[in-house]
């Protein structure tokens, strides 16, 4: 059973409380636990500061697609969207899952990427959305954008920093 996409209008109501999505998890390693669903619970301050600059990097009308709506369904212009920041939204998925300090272990990363769907990939992305305590943040990016002393080169050269951090 993959995530439920119902969880979209939960998410937008309970922004300060933990939720429960059902998820099956496959080829789990031998002697791990991963349970029958997954816990995102409200942002941590590191995990905010972690996430921010991810979030930056996608472009205003991308995250008016990511981000749900009341009323908005997962579409192929929504799949469309995630396959051009795959990465990168997996990376912000992982993120706000593990919401701890250090990193996601690898083996559960691998389990997350070969049990989910794209639809799951974005019901979970907005559960971690709205449990930032940032959707302000998310509705105002372009204007952030607009009068931040960092232009487009500054940010490319931001993200190149941070590509070659992390495989330090």
């Amino acid at each position: 059973m993959g995530v439920k996409l119902a969880i979209q209008n939960e998410s937008l109501s309970a922004v300060d409380m933990p939720v429960v999505i059902p998820f099956e998890f496959k080829n789990v390693p031998e002697g791990k636990i991963t349970g029958d669903s997954i816990i995102v619970k409200p942002a941590t301050v590191r995990t905010w500061f972690r996430l921010k600059p991810l979030l930056a990097l996608i472009e205003k009308e991308h995250i008016n697609k990511l981000v749900s709506s009341k009323d908005m369904a997962f579409n192929d212009e929504i799949r469309d969207v995630m396959s051009t920041y795959d990465e990168l939204v997996f990376e912000i998925v992982c993120m706000g899952i593990h919401n701890n300090e250090g990193e996601m272990p690898e083996w559960f990363k691998e389990v997350l990427r070969g049990s989910c769907t794209w639809e799951d990939i974005f019901v979970l992305f907005n559960a971690i959305v709205y449990r930032l305590g940032a959707t302000s943040f998310l509705n105002t990016i372009t204007a952030a954008k607009a009068v931040s002393p960092l232009g487009e080169e500054e940010m490319i050269a931001l993200q190149e920093n941070k590509e070659s951090w992390t495989k330090k």
